[in-house]
């Protein structure tokens, strides 16, 4: 269903002792981070003051549940609907 989609911005399969993760990590492209960040609708006054987000992820479960956006401690849940329409302007 989503899969073609994930696969197509990037996203791979990871597996993990809790299951089976689709994820997208974002640790050195600056513009890929405050691109996701704007899409997502984060806080991006951390751009414009010269402060830089180490790690951005962006995840699901396999089943595409438990949607998360994640920087730097900051987990957001995003419904599977919001989540999937982010993915798609990327």
């Amino acid at each position: 269903m989503y899969s073609n989609l994930l696969l197509q911005k990037g996203f791979s399969l990871d597996e993990y002792p809790e299951g089976k993760f689709w994820e997208l990590q974002v640790t050195k492209d600056k513009s890929l981070k405050e691109r996701i960040c704007k899409i997502f609708g984060a806080n991006i006054e951390m751009f414009v003051n010269g402060t830089d987000i180490d790690t951005l992820i962006l995840q699901c479960a396999e089943d595409f549940t438990k949607c998360l956006f994640y920087y730097d401690c900051n987990p957001f849940d995003i419904t599977t609907e919001e989540f999937m329409e982010c993915v798609n302007k990327l």
